[in-house]
Parts: structure tokens; sequence; C-alpha cells
């Protein structure tokens, strides 16, 4: 008991251990899955949200880089062209022929008003023609109603328009400090280049940040050229200069220096980039009113619909993973992705599953092979201890009973008679007793061999009866036969039938004979539709529920309390049954339809 006990608390401690290391390795696999799955959402929308800012950037740039190619002379309505000959290839004085700005007419997108501020803080726009200009514009094809809507926009951008100092901030200089110098455009470019060129980024981070941070970079080196290209060539754009030895002498008086690229102006709400145009004898901002919502509507357009409800913020308000845009003073916020799904039955988890099913029907037939062990060994223990009991008893008969008439202790003849009919009736139980266990271990075996006879079944009957009668008249009982009419043949293994039948009258004379007083053990033969029923009944105490399913295993006695007084070691019935089915038919214990008391046991035969 306590041994059983060790041992299925070891299993159990194994199973509980294995069970464990297999759930620890399943969690951690489908946590890496998890991870794994989120990491590739997240590459991919980090790749949709560089794609979306690429596009957003190809927007911005195409409006800036037209625009930082504009010469700041088209921000007047006229102006004066250089560089101009007549027919006869004579050169025109300046300011005499006058030239409309492209911007009188253009409508530009995403741009309300283009619009000048000197350094006196005198705001206006080419696109709306002072007095003495407003008939010639209108030859030129200006439109009133256009004219009236940019007086408009004027006369609204005024009050918005950032003063002149916080425009030569953004600048670092201050309005009432620029000197005439000799500056190039080239060396504007140098000198202030960190103005409109966005940091490196550090290079830290996971690899999805450093990616954004490399293509962030990437952009903004594209950008930064072809800004400063545009600047560089707006400069030089209308600039006339004419070389006397090695001196150079300026065609224009008011010749223009320098012209800085556009850059944002947060003012308010208001969005304007600005840019500074110096001149020999003044300095000028040039910039553009952007139409904020128009322009951001159209930047939205372009996010991809599964970054969810993604939104613009200004790029010093942005939060930590906003992505920015080198273009426009924007960053984008994805919005809020639903978290990642992953399918119910990946491959990895059909591998867990199975392996599961693996572990535990490994662990089940584990659990099945130790409890048949040690079934086996129990039986192996019962079998020993029921033999070693069985022969004890005859052998000691023997010995005693053989010694007592070799040593001629016995004179009485009937006294001799009565020691030899003990020794005969010992000797029979020993050779039953050999012969079940002999042929429950053939039958375990399985090269239990069969002799098949064909005869009727009365002769059957007839054939087994004295040894049956027999038996019962060993234990004092009354043997009853009843035969149904018309019983036919039957083709069987007659020596395993007659075993059978005996070793059920056997159990019937052992436990089933009512106490003190003369029994009866009945044998009835029929039909029972195309097969035969042989049944054998008695009128004991007959069997309890609790005993019933465990009346055909090997080494179990039918009742507790006989299992101390009767001899026996529990293999007939299991024998029986193994015997009946070998036969094609089959052994069970019924209720007697006859009588209401003992068992009854039927065997069923083809």
């Amino acid at each position: 008991m306590n041994r059983s006990w060790l041992i299925w608390s070891l299993v159990l401690g194994c199973a509980l251990l294995i069970l464990g290391t297999f759930a620890w390795i399943t969690q951690s696999a489908l946590t890496s899955e998890k991870e794994r799955v989120q990491a590739e959402t997240e590459a991919l929308l980090g790749e949709r949200v560089r794609l979306a800012l690429a596009t957003m950037d190809g927007i911005g740039s195409d409006i800036l880089i037209a625009e930082n190619l504009r010469a700041p002379m088209f921000y007047r309505a006229f102006f004066s062209p250089t560089d101009i000959v007549t027919s006869q290839f004579e050169n025109v004085a300046p300011g005499v022929v006058l030239q409309p700005s492209p911007l009188l007419l253009e409508e530009v997108d995403f741009i309300d008003l283009h619009f000048e501020v000197n350094l006196q803080g005198s705001l206006s726009s080419p696109q709306v023609p002072v007095v003495n200009q407003r008939a010639r514009a209108v030859e030129f094809g200006l439109q009133e109603s256009r004219r009236r809507e940019m007086e408009q926009r004027l006369l609204r951008l005024k009050p918005l328009v950032p003063e002149v100092g916080v425009l030569a901030a953004r600048f670092r200089k201050s309005f009432t400090c620029f000197a005439v110098h000799a500056e190039t455009t080239d060396d504007w470019l140098v000198q202030n280049a960190g103005l409109f060129t966005p940091a490196k980024s550090q290079v830290n981070g996971d690899y999805q940040e450093k990616l954004t941070e490399r293509e962030l970079a990437s952009r903004s080196n594209v950008y930064t050229k072809r800004v400063q290209k545009a600047a560089k060539q707006s400069a030089e754009w209308g600039n006339s200069v004419q070389s006397i030895g090695t001196l150079p002498v300026v065609a224009d008086p008011d010749r223009i220096l320098s012209v800085s690229p556009f850059m944002s102006l947060w003012h308010g709400e208001e969005l304007f980039f600005i840019r500074e145009v110096r001149r020999l004898r003044t300095t000028t901002y040039q910039g553009l009113w952007v139409a904020r919502e128009a322009l951001e509507k159209a930047l939205i357009a372009e996010v991809p619909l599964d970054l969810g409800e993604a939104s613009l913020v200004r790029s010093g308000l942005a939060e930590t993973h906003a992505a920015s845009l080198v273009s426009l003073p924007w960053a984008l916020v994805p919005g809020a992705v639903p978290e990642v799904a992953i399918p119910p039955f990946t491959a990895l988890r059909k591998t867990l599953i199975a392996g599961w099913i693996a572990a535990l029907f490994a662990l089940l037939a584990l659990t099945l092979l130790l409890s048949g062990v040690m079934k086996l060994s129990a039986r192996r223990a019962s079998f020993v201890s029921s033999v070693t009991h069985e022969l004890r008893t005859p052998l000691t008969t023997f010995r005693l009973y053989s010694e007592m008439l070799a040593e001629g202790m016995v004179t009485d003849e009937d006294k001799k008679q009565d020691y030899l009919r003990t020794m005969l009736s010992e000797s029979e139980r020993l050779n039953h007793l050999v012969e079940n266990v002999l042929s429950y271990a053939r039958i375990e075996r399985g090269n239990a061999r069969s002799k098949h006879e064909d005869l009727a079944v009365n002769d059957l009957i007839e054939r087994m009866r004295p040894v049956l009668q027999r038996r019962v008249d060993q234990a004092d009982a009354a043997l009853s036969i009843e035969l149904a009419d018309d019983l036919g043949r039957i083709k069987t293994d007659v020596t395993a039938v007659e075993q059978i039948l005996f070793n059920l009258i056997d159990n019937a004379c052992k436990y089933g004979l009512p106490e003190g007083q003369p029994g009866r053990v009945t044998l009835a033969v029929r039909r029972d539709g195309g097969r035969l029923a042989f049944e054998v009944r008695d009128e004991g105490r007959g069997i309890v529920s609790s005993e019933k399913k465990r009346l055909f295993h090997a080494f179990h006695k039918s009742a507790h309390e006989a299992a101390h007084d009767q001899p026996g070691v529990g293999l007939g019935l299991a024998l029986c049954r193994r015997l009946a089915r070998a036969l094609g038919g089959d052994l069970k214990i019924v209720k007697s339809p006859v009588q209401k008391v003992g068992a009854a046991f039927v065997l069923v035969l083809r």
C-alpha cells in the first residue's frame, strides 16, 4: 500500500514537472509569436507611415520648390525686366519697359496670397495692383471678381501677418541691424544653413526608430539640396552684371544680394512661409499665406486608411511618437491602431496543440501502463498467495495420510478406505486447480488449442453428467438437469464446454448452497434464438451488486466471507469467460427468471 502510494506520488510529480515545463515552453512560444507579429505589424505600419510622409513631403516640396524658384521681382504687380533689346538690337534702359508678374493672374494651390513686407512694415501683394496699375492689370486679363477677392484677402491678412521684428528674428537678425554689404547667395546659404536644415538624428533607440530617423535624414537632405538650388537660382534671376577690367559694375542700383529659402513661421493659427530678400539698399520679407485647412486636408488624404484616424499637429507640439515632415512644419500622428489579431490556428499553435496532445497521450499511456503493471504485480502476488494456500492443504493431507498408511497406523479397513477417498478427492482438487491455471496461462499467451466435435446437445450433457454429479455429491447437494425439446446439434470444443460447466457447478457447490440445509444446483439448457444457452443456478446467498463488476476478474472470489472458508484461487470465472469468448460465445451473470434467490450464470454458444 505504501509502496503503491509512493510510486503514484513520483509519477504525479514527474507529470506535473513535464506539464509545467511544457506549459512554460508554450507560454514562451506564444509570447514570442505575439511579439513577432506585433513587430511585423509595427514594421508594416512604420513603412506605411514613412510612405505617407514621403508622399506628403512630395506635395510640400513641389509647392515650396516652385515658390523658391520665383524671382523676388515677381512679388511686384509689374516689374522692369533686364536685358531688353529692340528690334534693331538696341538696349532698352531699365524702367522703360514693365512686365506683369506671373503671380498677378496665377492661381496657386494651397496658397491664399503672396505678399511682401518692407522694413517699415508696409504690406503689399503682387496679386493686388495699386490704383494706377489696375487698368493695366485688367488689360492683361485680370478679372474684376478676382481683383476684389484678392483685395479682401489682403485686408484680412494685414492684422494676421507677423510684425517686421518677428520676421527678422526668424532669420536671427534684428531689422535695425542690417548693413549694406556685398554678400553673395552662396555665402548666405552657408552661414544660415542651420535655419532650414534639420539636425541629423542621433543613432539610438530600437530598429524602427533608427529606420525612421535615417529615412527622415534622407528626406531632409534631398529637400535641402533642392531648396538651396532653387533659392540660388531665384537670387540670380534678373541680375545683370557688366565687367570693366576686373571690377564688376552693377547695372541695377537695387541689385539683389541674397535670397534665403522659404522658412515656415506659425503666427497664431496661421501658417506662413517667409524668405528674406536682401538688396543693396534695403531688405524685404516675401511670404506665402498658406491655405492651412485645405493643405492639411489634402495631406491627410494621402494617409493610408490602415493608420486609423491620423492627424497633423505642429512640429513643436508633436509627441515623441509623431513622425515629422521636412518640407512642412507638421508632424503626422497615426490614429489608434486596433490590436493585432493572431489567427487561432497558426503553424506554431498547430505544432503546440499536436505537442500537447502527444504529451497527454504519452502521460495517459504511461499511467495506463503503470497501472497495468501494478495490477499485474498485485495479481501475481495474489496468485502466488492463493496457489500457495491451495497447495498447502492437499499436500499436507497427502503427507499426513500417506505416512499413517505407510507406517501401518491405520488398521481399520473402513478408515483406510475413507483416507484413500480423501486423498483421491484432494488429488482431483489439485488436478482441477492445475488445469485451470494451465488453461488460463495458455489463453493469456494466445496459444490455446481447440478441437471441435459435432454432436447432439443431449449427448454432450450425458457425457458430462457423471463428472458433474460426482462434484455435487461431494457437496451433499442435488443436481437437476433441465433439457428443452429439440436442442439439435452443436459443433464446438467439447473439452472447453465441459471445463466451463464444471467450473460453474463447482462454484455453485462452494458458494451457492444454503447454510445448514441441503441445496440444489440446476443446469438448464434451452434455445435462445439461433444460440444455445446453458444456465447454471443455485439457491445460495446470491451476489451483491458491488461484486458483479469484479466477479470475472482473475484471482477474485465471489464473496468476501467465502474467501476464508472455501478453497479456490478466484480464477474459475475469469477462465470460463475467456474460454466462452474463444468459442465465439459469452458468459454472463443474469437474474434467474425461475427463482428469486441464488445466482445464475448463462453460457451462450453458437
